[in-house]
């Protein structure tokens, strides 16, 4: 199978992304937890300190505004690294199940028929297996790169790929 269709681009669904979140209210709890460690000062060092966590997105519905559907299978999470060199792109495809996308770094382009979308550094998304097929451009003068997290099921692949109508 080639690996960029076994691998490539978006899928995570709110299952991994409330993964991450219980990892990380988890790490709230045990710190709070911790009777050890002296109480939260009001001063700006103790601040700085402090575990942060703060929402990027939550949704029930991918960029089309169609819901997502979780696979039916043995359950498996992905955390994915694409990197995009300048002018790179994953052509029209689609995906058999929900995920987020993160970008880390550069601008990417994320279009489907008539909707285009553009998002850069700390901006995320979420693509719905019920969205239809879109491509993903780097449009900066930069490579990109994007983190996806995919709920997905074992062996079933990420990325679909679809050949263009005419």
């Amino acid at each position: 199978m080639d690996p960029l269709r076994g691998s490539v681009m978006f899928k995570m669904v709110s299952v991994a992304a409330s993964g991450v979140l219980a990892l990380g209210l988890g790490l709230a709890g045990c710190a709070a937890l911790d009777q050890s460690k002296p109480s939260a000062q009001s001063d700006s060092a103790s601040a700085t300190k402090e575990l942060q966590i703060k929402p990027i997105v939550q949704t029930s519905t991918g960029l089309s505004g169609k819901p997502f559907a979780y696979p039916q299978g043995e359950p498996e999470l992905r955390l994915l690294r694409v990197e995009f060199p300048v002018g790179g792109q994953v052509p029209l495809h689609t995906h058999p199940a929900p995920l987020i996308a993160y970008v880390a770094q550069g601008q990417i382009r994320h279009t489907r028929g008539d909707q285009v979308n553009r998002f850069g550094p700390g901006e995320a998304f979420v693509e719905s297996n019920q969205g239809g097929p879109h491509r993903v451009d780097n449009v900066g003068d930069e490579p990109a790169v994007v983190f996806v997290a995919v709920a997905s099921e074992k062996d079933l692949p990420t990325t679909n790929f679809v050949e263009p109508q005419p």
